[in-house]
């Protein structure tokens, strides 16, 4: 399938597309092939949005671990070296670094580090890709003003939900990347999509009015 064409950028709906921006930020995906999805783009939503999918990046990889091949590929290839050469996600990370305890299998209490998730990180970098995305399948720009709303899920969401079931799947980047997604037709500004990143990290979003509860 041949992404559709625009001469505006898909991110903005504003400034004219000189470039291509990859949805979602190839960089998540270290060692793996496939068939990598890019939409236009303006070069300022482009360059600009560097910094944030790299330190996402790292922030993804640091909760997966490398308990598969392609979440150590992440790490190794990826997140690893972000963490080493920049500074200010160094100095970001570490200022949320905090001892806080637990409960293990047996039940006793220990203690191990946690950070905080960068919700507003999140927001930003799959803002874009649902706008690329939206494009892609449509091949019409999501209206600026139409509001983008991420949410992160504590829990893998049932995919065999009815509701769900209904929505249209996809993957990329051997399947280390799946979505789903679901278009209004009675209004095409409101949609729902699910991301699942390495088969364990799971992002909704929303656009419009539409609101679901199976997730």
């Amino acid at each position: 399938m041949q992404p559709p064409k625009s001469a505006i950028c898909v991110i903005c709906g504003i400034r004219p597309a000189t470039t291509d921006e990859h949805v979602p930020p190839k960089g998540f995906f270290k060692g793996l092939s496939g068939q990598f999805r890019t939409v236009p783009s303006c070069s300022r939503c482009n360059n600009d949005s560097s910094y944030d999918d790299e330190a996402l990046r790292f922030y993804i990889s640091a909760q997966l671990g490398k308990r598969t091949e392609s979440t150590k590929l992440l790490w190794e290839k990826g997140a690893h070296k972000s963490i080493l050469r920049s500074t200010k996600l160094r100095f970001t990370f570490l200022n949320t670094l905090q001892e806080v305890a637990a409960k293990n299998l047996n039940g006793e209490t220990i203690s191990h580090l946690a950070f905080l998730v960068p919700e507003s990180l999140y927001q930003r970098v799959f803002e874009r890709v649902t706008r690329g995305l939206y494009f892609w399948h449509r091949g019409i720009i999501l209206p600026a003003s139409t509001p983008v709303k991420i949410n992160l899920l504590l829990n893998t969401p049932d995919l065999d939900d009815p509701e769900l079931m209904l929505f249209e799947s996809n993957s990329i980047a051997d399947d280390a990347f799946e979505y789903k997604y679901g278009i209004d037709p009675q209004d095409s500004c409101n949609s729902l999509w699910i991301f699942g990143l390495h088969k364990s990290h799971w992002i909704k979003a929303s656009t419009g009015l539409l609101t679901c509860d199976v997730c």
